[in-house]
């Protein structure tokens, strides 16, 4: 049994010792510590409960893995660590974290009122799902008819080309007719375009789906020669496939693609800054090889690079995957890149190098205080300055009120944690109607994987909040329903969001609403 907290111990009330917060701290939602008289200092029980916790996992992992069988299975143990180390640049490290969908349906299941021990996630994944379509291939390439390849060139400039600037200017006049007679390049950019509209079609009407997976196979043979040229066409090649990929993802190639199109970036020198030609210093030493070696950025370079840092930081935001463009510069930073960075900088404060959320610490001291000052001068309504409000859920769960964010019940405009859990599930609220309202849209375009990661993100804080009592249950009935109708819809096209919608049903199912 621990000591009496300080608390019950200054107030003159009985303790009940428990962990990680006596009863009358935990009705307070406050830090619970007690005096450590061998240590002559303050103990959370938080403390005594995560070792407590790290104490029993390494028991059953010893009772698992016999001294005999650990060679044999050394490779398996490294596989299960929290975290993993991999070499970086000299004289740092990074590391592969959970992705956040995971980070956050941890949090939630931890904070809904179960009668019993937490399900099992493994156990709520189906295998077979009804909501899974079946892959249908046909190899008939005469239904690629005029008609249709006119149709699907002004789909994808009406729906596509807004999100992802991917332009193919020869193409969206193009007739339809003489399509075989185009050059290999021009035919390959209408068969990707063609493939993308066609695969944003399938989510409304299935019947659209085998005809993207014919363009895309065609346009497959097509592509060897463009992806070896390295120049321009190559990146342009590579983003159509990466943006097919986004819209059908069942080949599971995203982060090859994405590899290769940051690659072929760095081999064509686009990730430096811009240089322009000096015509005064023409006629100094060197000046005749500077103004060789000079590339200038042109508007169709800036345009390609920056569809590649959109792609990349949308994804980024969703399963914590380090940059590899972080260091690149373009003439005209945009907002979406500053956001970007921004959140990478805090997610790194919280969940990497800072070590915050590890530590339960508060998120009103040092470094996470001042960028989360700048994130609050952002009055914008794009969805990554939302993501990283909501990035916050897990301290708003982990962290009591300490003496650095307490605040009072009646302080609404107060800086504190209870305004901070306003916030997560505030932005969680807006992010799920953005996201509702481009998925429905008969003219706008969102990837399924980022669709119902966002929204699953969204709605676990959402759920988190209602179940902590951070917010009335009533006050966001139709964001519980709009979650659960862009997981649904999504479900058939991505293998991970049938997966998200499988979870989301038991969270749905547990939360009481009432």
């Amino acid at each position: 049994m621990l000591q009496t907290c300080n608390r019950c111990r200054n107030r003159r009330i009985k303790c009940d010792s428990r962990l990680p917060a006596c009863a009358n701290c935990s009705r307070s939602d406050l830090d619970c510590t007690f005096r450590d008289d061998a240590l002559q200092q303050d103990v959370p029980r938080s403390y005594i409960q995560s070792l407590n916790e790290k104490i029993e996992n390494l028991q059953s992992q010893l009772a698992l893995n016999r001294p005999e069988s650990l060679p044999q299975n050394s490779s398996n143990n490294g596989s299960q660590s929290f975290h993993i180390l991999i070499p970086a640049r000299p004289g740092s490290d990074i590391h592969l974290d959970n992705s956040v969908p995971s980070r956050f349906a941890r949090v939630v299941f931890e904070a809904l009122p179960l009668a019993e021990a937490s399900p099992n996630i493994d156990d709520i994944f189906t295998e077979s799902d009804s909501s899974l379509s079946p892959n249908i291939y046909y190899n008939d390439r005469s239904q690629i008819t005029p008609s249709i390849l006119r149709y699907l060139l002004g789909r994808y400039e009406r729906c596509i080309t807004p999100q992802y600037a991917v332009f193919v200017p020869q193409l969206l006049t193009h007739d339809g007719a003489s399509f075989k007679k185009l050059p290999e390049s021009l035919k390959f950019k209408a068969l990707m375009a063609c493939g993308i509209a066609a695969a944003r079609e399938s989510y409304r009407n299935p019947s659209w789906k085998p005809l993207a997976q014919i363009c895309r196979d065609w346009a497959n043979e097509l592509v060897t020669p463009i992806i070896s040229a390295g120049d321009s066409d190559t990146l342009t090649a590579v983003l159509l496939l990466l943006i097919y990929e986004l819209a059908e993802p069942s080949r599971g190639v995203t982060w090859e693609l994405l590899d290769l199109a940051a690659r072929t970036c760095l081999q064509l020198g686009w990730h430096q800054a811009p240089l322009a030609p000096i015509a005064g210093r023409a006629g100094q030493d060197g000046g005749q090889d500077n103004m060789s070696r000079a590339h200038t950025c042109g508007p169709d370079e800036i345009r390609l690079m920056s569809v590649l840092r959109k792609i990349e930081g949308s994804l980024q935001t969703i399963f914590s995957r380090p940059s590899m463009l972080s260091g690149s510069k373009l003439p005209t930073t945009s907002e979406s890149e500053t956001l970007y960075n921004l959140y990478a900088r805090i997610s790194d404060q919280l969940y990497g190098r800072g070590g915050v959320y590890e530590a339960q610490g508060c998120p009103f001291v040092g470094e996470v205080e001042t960028l989360m000052h700048l994130l609050d001068t952002f009055h914008t309504q794009h969805p990554a300055a939302k993501e990283t409000w909501i990035s916050f859920l897990p301290i708003c769960f982990a962290h009591k009120q300490c003496l650095f964010c307490f605040q009072e019940a009646d302080e609404d405009n107060a800086k504190g944690m209870k305004t901070l859990r306003r916030k997560v599930v505030s932005q969680s609220s807006e992010l799920i109607s953005t996201v509702h309202a481009c998925a429905s849209s008969p003219h706008d375009f969102i990837p399924p994987i980022i669709a119902s990661s966002r929204a699953f993100i969204a709605g676990c804080s959402i759920a988190t909040g209602i179940s902590k009592k951070w917010t009335p249950a009533q006050s966001h009935a139709k964001d519980l329903i709009k979650c659960t109708e862009i997981l649904a819809l999504f479900a058939p096209h991505w293998k991970g969001g049938n997966d998200y919608l499988s979870v989301w049903r038991t969270i749905i199912n547990v939360l009481e609403l009432e």
